[in-house]
């Protein structure tokens, strides 16, 4: 009996014991460290860069000779900031153990010519050369990255080396340099060589740079056609929109303005001067009471747009409100006087009031500042005709009609018209 009891109490005593946890075996440094950058990936796949950031430098605490949680962190700090030293120390020290990887290399170049240390970016080059005689793509994309970031010289000496296997590219590349260069004609003339070669493909950032390259030079048809291609296969890049609506307009096709216009409105922030341009695409389609709200919220965001004023000045005009245009017009004179528009619309009320020397004055004054507008032509026909002076009248009557004709052939070669008619003129020759 005492036997049991000394038992059943040592029991109790064991069972008011209280036991040890069992302790986990510890996690490998290594073993983190690929959990922090799996978790960084995953967080990078869902757009969250600076967790990503965070999982990656944790990842290369816990291995700082791990390759790829360098890769990693270089990478990712780099998207967040392109000229981050940390992000091109840790891509030049995994440079050697990713040969091919398909954005190393570039973005490190980037980085360099972002930060203008432009003796890496010529060491870098020379490193790459064996990659890009082998690979033609991929030096295209070295050699536009150092054009876009105006490394002509540097870049022209790759190019002469370079295989003719890119021939399109190559010829793209130097209609950049031209382009850049000043050079209008050499550069068309080795883009449409380089389309003859099907590059730039619509698809690739390369078309919205040859669409900008033509806007810039003034090439508006050539530029249309090009953001058409570029937005047919991309329709959200709505910051070509707009661009592709000033095409539109400079040319008069303005129901294809109206419509890229109202698209680029959707951004935020709307581009500068949407209100303006859309006001005045909606008066040259003869909807002026349209344009008027239009105009005057531009007025409202930029009290200095003097060309707002204007065509608000030639809404008042066609409407018949002649005090309220010779109001607007002395306001926006004042604000820039030598604005064409300005005194063509000057010289339109003038006439209507009966002071054709007055109108006279002014619309010599537009053709002064823009000789090709066409309206002011007709405009000062019909004012030298009033005054009796027929062979003035003549003048400008046949100057208008040569204008005006440049410009209908302006908007048929923008639609493609023009090529058709230039291929019958050759085929019947």
């Amino acid at each position: 009996m005492k036997r049991q009891l000394l038992l059943v109490s040592a029991l109790l005593l064991l069972a008011g014991e209280p036991l040890l946890p069992q302790q986990k075996p510890a996690i490998p440094p290594a073993q983190q460290a690929e959990a922090a950058l799996n978790e960084g990936i995953s967080a990078l796949q869902a757009g969250k860069l600076d967790l990503a950031i965070r999982r990656f430098r944790e990842a290369y605490q816990l291995a700082p000779n791990n390759p790829f949680a360098r890769l990693n962190l270089g990478l990712a700090l780099y998207e967040k900031s392109n000229d981050n030293l940390e992000a091109q120390r840790l891509l030049e020290s995994v440079l050697d153990q990713f040969p091919e990887h398909p954005d190393l290399q570039l973005r490190l170049l980037h980085s360099y010519l972002i930060s203008k240390d432009t003796v890496k970016a010529s060491s870098l080059v020379e490193q790459l050369r064996k990659r890009m005689e082998l690979e033609p793509r991929f030096a295209f994309n070295v050699l536009y990255t150092m054009v876009t970031f105006n490394q002509l010289d540097l870049a022209r000496s790759e190019l002469d080396k370079t295989s003719n296997r890119l021939q399109g590219e190559v010829l793209f590349i130097y209609g950049l340099i031209a382009v850049q260069s000043g050079q209008k004609q050499e550069a068309l003339r080795l883009f449409d060589m380089a389309s003859s070669h099907n590059f730039p493909p619509a698809d690739s950032t390369q078309m919205a740079n040859l669409a900008e390259s033509y806007f810039g030079m003034q090439e508006f048809p050539r530029a249309a056609k090009a953001y058409e291609a570029y937005l047919d296969r991309f329709p959200q890049a709505l910051r070509y929109r707009f661009r592709l609506g000033l095409c539109y307009y400079a040319f008069g096709d303005h129901a294809k303005a109206k419509d890229q216009f109202e698209k680029a409105l959707l951004l935020k922030p709307p581009p500068p001067e949407i209100n303006y341009y859309l006001g005045a695409t909606l008066i040259e389609l003869k909807k002026s009471e349209e344009a008027r709200p239009l105009l005057e919220t531009e007025i409202k965001q930029n009290p200095s747009s003097f060309r707002a004023l204007t065509k608000l000045a030639y809404v008042d005009y066609l409407n018949g409100e002649n005090e309220q245009c010779r109001k607007r017009l002395d306001q926006s004179a004042a604000l820039e006087p030598n604005w064409f528009e300005t005194h063509l619309v000057y010289g339109m009320l003038f006439s209507r009031l009966g002071d054709s020397e007055q109108a006279i004055k002014n619309l010599e004054l537009a053709v002064k500042e823009e000789p090709n507008y066409w309206k002011t032509h007709y405009q000062l026909a019909l004012a030298y005709q009033r005054v009796g002076n027929e062979e003035k009248a003549k003048q400008y009557m046949e100057s208008y009609n040569r204008l005006l004709s440049a410009t209908t052939a302006g908007a048929l070669e923008a639609r493609g018209l023009a090529d058709q008619d230039k291929r019958e003129e050759k085929s019947e020759k």
